[in-house]
């Protein structure tokens, strides 16, 4: 039994600790947010440029953390159609978007419409420039998620320190970011749209299985002694992405396989939902289905490590070395030398009614990979892969285009037959259902989003010994399949639950697999090519429409205004 002296010495030592805490956490107030009057003067220079409807309601601020608004990928598609949402149901909302991109308002806005087809109204959106963006991007020699997470809390601290809003919407998944905002303030409710965790149990079984990749460098996974180093390394940090996602006050996954991640992670499965991402799809589904399509096999990605471009490189070569049918004859050199831009010109003037130089259009596939740069290491990495087909000897029948505005992935969308993505445990995948809504035989990594949520039921590869083939082949429905499903889906009296299950899409791990599936892709025709169409674009439309996105996203966002309200109606 400790004695009343020793009692009060205790006592008086947590006091002491608490009172150095709550200086610590003062202080932290002080250096981010600044005076009230430094509050006061960026809330007045929002006030004064922005234009909110406030005849029923006074205004709110959102803040937006994305320090990539001006990037052309499908976390800023969420973006920009997380704010169109609340344009049309909350006017009187200013959305704040704390960027890095350097680029004035209008300029956004007017490359989220060219990009996405997403028409935002100016007069509600105020742009806050954040600086030193490198440090969430560049890639550390070592500990480079723990160095990126500082870095993330550092911009924040700059963002709410520029302007301090109402709610504070990370949507890009920094979760360090989230005790910082309830460290300021508990009024500040956090909203997180979460696209892929920062660590994942599959990250982690990497390592410790000691698997060369993206994340895991062949140096480490080379040492015993490294591997294990890097294993408890990602076990701490799990932890503490953990704790961190905890303050976030309701949290929204894209897709089933970051839901059951996050969960894990955070624990809060009752705040927890899937809002699969954004889709504006409308264009697209009204593509038409035709049997005229051209040989293009289309990618549509971020020149990003993490999308595997090179995976697609390797197996369309090894598509080419399989069926040498499909190999560019040298007697076409004027063909195979024309540009993007001129390929895609030539399929428009053989599609229309005056067409003239059909005869000059490739009747071999063309491999055309669209994606977006984001900086100069995307450049480079586009770079690399005109250089990599010029070493596999396929160059000719491979274009890489880089940041082509949305009219022009549109246009083609419209003529390819093949769509082609390769990235492992893609969270979710929205240029996979793009090209699903635009009639595409689409070929997608057999992970996380695309096995999980989107290319459901699916087309796999078979062994040799399922077909006869050494090689294996393509398991596709027959016709008479197809031609049950068509009929089914057609018939107005019955419902359309009750259609048979009918594949959308294929999928594949290995450059060997990806190889096949586009050989079959390319092969099929007919009603099973049709058939597979119209099962994608139900599917589609069902589950990733932009309409289906504001349902969802109303019901986690909506919560959170009516607790404004109430704190407001306190005060």
């Amino acid at each position: 039994m400790p004695s009343i002296e020793t009692t009060i010495h205790y006592c008086f030592a947590a006091g002491v600790v608490a009172m150095v805490a709550m200086c610590v956490v003062l202080g932290i107030q002080v250096l981010t947010l600044g005076t009230q009057e430094n509050q006061a003067r960026n809330k007045e220079r929002v006030r004064r440029a922005t234009a909110p409807d406030t005849s029923s309601h006074e205004a709110y601020y959102v803040g937006f953390f994305h320090p990539y608004p001006n990037s052309g990928g499908g976390g800023e598609r969420v973006l920009w159609t997380m704010i169109k949402a609340i344009q049309e149901r909350y006017p009187f909302v200013v959305s704040v978007i704390y960027s890095g991109d350097n680029v004035d308002r209008d300029t956004l806005v007017a490359n989220a419409r060219a990009r996405f087809g997403v028409d935002i109204r100016a007069e509600t959106v105020f742009v806050v420039e954040v600086t030193r963006r490198w440090w969430v991007e560049h890639k550390f020699r070592r500990l480079t998620l723990l160095m990126q997470s500082v870095g993330s809390v550092w911009l924040a601290c700059q963002a709410v320190h520029r302007f301090c809003p109402d709610v504070f919407v990370d949507t890009v998944g920094f979760a360090f970011t989230y005790p910082l905002l309830r460290l300021l303030t508990a009024r500040i409710p956090v909203v997180s749209y979460t696209h892929y965790p920062t660590i994942s149990s599959d990250m982690r079984r990497a390592v410790s299985s000691r698997e060369a990749g993206v994340n895991n460098d062949a140096v480490v996974a080379r040492s015993a002694m490294m591997t294990a180093l890097k294993s408890a390394y990602y076990a701490g940090f799990g932890h503490l992405y953990a704790v961190a996602g905890s303050f976030a006050s309701t949290v929204m996954t894209n897709s089933t396989w970051t839901h059951n991640h996050i969960v894990r992670l955070f624990g809060n499965p009752a705040m927890t939902r899937v809002v699969y991402p954004p889709c504006d799809t409308a264009a697209l589904l009204a593509l038409p289905v035709s049997s005229q399509r051209l040989p293009f096999v289309v990618s549509l990605a971020q020149f990003r490590p993490e999308k595997n471009h090179m995976l697609q490189i390797e197996a369309f070569a090894q598509l080419l070395a399989a069926h040498p049918e499909l190999a560019a004859p040298s007697s076409e050199e004027d063909a195979l030398q024309l540009s993007a831009e001129a390929l895609l010109q030539l399929a428009e003037e053989a599609h229309s009614a005056s067409g003239t130089n059909r005869g000059r259009l490739p009747a071999y596939p063309i491999l055309i990979m669209l994606g977006g740069a984001r900086n100069i290491e995307d450049e480079a990495r586009a770079e690399e892969l005109r250089q990599a087909a010029q070493r596999l000897g396929i160059a000719r029948q491979v274009r890489v285009v880089v940041n082509a505005p949305w009219p022009q992935v549109v246009r083609w969308l419209r003529h390819a037959k093949v769509g082609l993505h390769t990235m492992r445990d893609e969270h979710f995948g929205i240029s996979v259902v793009e090209m699903m809504a635009a009639g595409l035989l689409t070929v997608a990594h057999d992970s996380a989003g695309p096995k999980l949520d989107i290319v459901v039921p699916a087309i796999r590869c078979t062994t040799g010994a399922d077909d006869g083939n050494s090689r294996g082949g393509s398991a596709m429905p027959s016709a008479a399949q197809a031609e049950a499903f068509l009929a089914m889906r057609g018939d107005k009296d019955k419902d359309k639950e009750e259609a048979p299950s009918f594949p959308v899409g294929m999928l594949a791990t290995t450059a060997d697999e990806f190889a096949r599936q586009l050989a079959a892709a390319l092969a099929v025709d007919g009603v099973v090519a049709t058939a597979i169409c119209q099962a994608a674009r139900d599917a589609v439309a069902a589950k990733f429409s932009e309409q289906a996105f504001f349902t969802a996203f109303y019901k986690r966002f909506g919560p959170v205004v009516r607790w404004l309200d109430i704190q407001r109606t306190d005060e």
